[in-house]
């Protein structure tokens, strides 16, 4: 992926405030009411689109559910878990897998 070096120059405003151009709003998909990520990495602040996921509600599990809710979390801690890029290449394991057995 090529990285574009488009710069965009904004003032820092009353109560710091700054504004995004319209073109790096576009770009980014960055609508009103979103939230961005601040970090400073050396002497630059970047600022990143984030997804803000309402608070799930208090459940309870069953006995067989924790106890596959646990596998699945030494699963996790112990790698035993495969990142997929897309969904394609997690059907194609899935398929690879139901062909073997």
């Amino acid at each position: 992926m090529e990285e574009r070096l488009e710069v965009a120059l904004v003032q820092v405003k009353r109560k710091a405030q700054i504004t995004l151009p319209v073109r790096v709003r576009r770009e980014l998909g960055i609508e009103e009411g979103d939230y961005l990520e601040a970090r400073v990495e050396g002497n630059r602040v970047v600022l990143i689109p984030q997804t803000v996921i309402a608070k799930l509600p208090t459940v309870t599990l069953s006995e067989q559910g924790e106890r596959v809710l646990d596998e699945a979390l030494d699963d996790v801690r112990d790698g035993r878990v495969v990142e997929h890029p897309d969904v394609q290449s997690l059907l194609d394991e899935l398929h690879r897998e139901a062909e073997e057995d």
